[in-house]
């Protein structure tokens, strides 16, 4: 069975493979630099699994406004690993813990700072892009016909 690897279809998959391999060595291989690399390389990650999803729309519409969705989310989460590892290397021990909206600081910062604001980051911009650039008028309709055909065979 031979691997079949077009670069210009399959760059998001090849980018995740890399970014999800960069991930596995940075986690064996530990320390201040696997920590960075293993960060950043989530980072890519996720943000490559968002345009993969997109990808198919690329054929009728420019895409450049999901790349610049996934530099916002990009910029959210350096940010939010940025000050994660910054005040892991200050008190790596964490003796003494600093409390920040009711959490340790590390805690808050991987709550209210890598979760939430992706996620809402997310929530608000998919939907408002899904019907301008996801789907046609024909995808629509398709989709629709699936959902009556279902229920006439009942």
């Amino acid at each position: 069975m031979a691997l079949n690897i077009n670069p210009s279809e399959d760059k998001y998959v090849v980018g995740g493979l890399l970014a999800a391999v960069v991930m596995l060595v940075a986690m064996y291989f530990g320390g201040q630099v696997g920590q960075i690399a293993f960060s950043g390389s989530a980072v890519a990650f996720i943000g490559l699994y968002v345009l993969l999803g997109v990808q198919s729309s690329e054929q009728r519409h420019d895409t450049n406004v999901f790349k610049l969705m996934v530099a916002g989310l990009w910029l959210i989460l350096g940010v939010a690993f940025a000050l994660l590892w910054h005040f892991h290397f200050q008190n790596p021990a964490y003796t003494d813990p600093t409390y920040w909206l009711g959490l340790p600081r590390a805690t808050a910062i991987v709550v209210y700072g890598l979760w939430m604001p992706p996620a809402l980051y997310l929530m608000f911009a998919y939907p408002y892009l899904f019907s301008r650039y996801i789907w046609d008028k024909d995808q629509v309709a398709e989709f629709r016909t699936m959902g009556s055909d279902e229920e006439g065979d009942k």
